[in-house]
Formats: C-alpha cells, sequence, structure tokens
C-alpha cells in the first residue's frame, strides 16, 4: 500500500474541441494534479455521481451499484494501475462473503462506480509519475 497515493476526483469538465472529458485527479497527501481523458458519457457520468444527481431510472453505474449492494458486497477501493499506449487501466477491488475480487476496469468506469460507493481512488506513485509525463505530451 505504500506504493499507492489516495486521489480524489477535483473536478470533471468537458473539452469541446475533442468531445472528451477532463478528469481531475489531486493526491490527497500533497495536492499534486493528475490528469486522465474519458469519453463523453463517462466523463458525464463521473460529474453526475460528483454532483449526487441521480437520474429517475438507474444509469449503468448506478445498476452496478446496485448489484454490488444487492449481493451484500462492498467496493473496497479502485486502483488506476497502469498507462500503456496513452490507455489507463484500472482494477475495482469488492469485498464479500469474507472473500475478495479484483475485477478489470476502464478508470473512468471505475471512478464513476467508487464516486457512488463511497470507495477510494488509489493511483500508484509510478503511474503518478507517467501521469505528469501524459499531461506534458
Amino acid at each position: 500500500m505504500n506504493d499507492l497515493i489516495e486521489v480524489v476526483v477535483k473536478r470533471v469538465s468537458p473539452d469541446m474541441q475533442s468531445g472528451q472529458y477532463k478528469v481531475v485527479l489531486q493526491d490527497k497527501e500533497t495536492g499534486r494534479i493528475l490528469l486522465i481523458w474519458v469519453g463523453h458519457f463517462e466523463g458525464n457520468a463521473i460529474a453526475l455521481g460528483l454532483e449526487e444527481s441521480w437520474t429517475p431510472r438507474p444509469m449503468t453505474h448506478d445498476l452496478i451499484g446496485n448489484i454490488i449492494q444487492g449481493l451484500h458486497a462492498t467496493v473496497t477501493q479502485v486502483v488506476i494501475t497502469d498507462l500503456k499506449q496513452n490507455t489507463f487501466y484500472a482494477i475495482i477491488s469488492l469485498a464479500y462473503d469474507g472473500k475478495e475480487a479484483t475485477i478489470d476496469s476502464r478508470p473512468s468506469d471505475a471512478i464513476a462506480v467508487a464516486i457512488r460507493q463511497k470507495a477510494p481512488i488509489l493511483v500508484s506513485r509510478g503511474l503518478a509519475d507517467k501521469m505528469i509525463d501524459f499531461i506534458d505530451h
């Protein structure tokens, strides 16, 4: 766990030119800013979660949360694990029935689920350095 830093979603904003959303993550300890880009629908889902604004019927990330709760499971953490060829990777860690499971996920989906489930979002220190390089290029 020493290699992992906890981040919070500072803000999510659309980029009209690219049609994507910029997700600004902030290291809770140092205030360091990390940035990832996500698709329009995913960025909107993260924004809705941050605003705690819910739709009349469950959206995909709400449905995932309902399934997790229905199975009496808990999201213990979300980890943005890697950056390969300008693509980020993440996992969602679940605890249920005294067991743990790790589910492969896109970071945008993992963040949207973490926000709704009030789970911590983590990034490895090494990846945080790659993310800074990613921002600069």
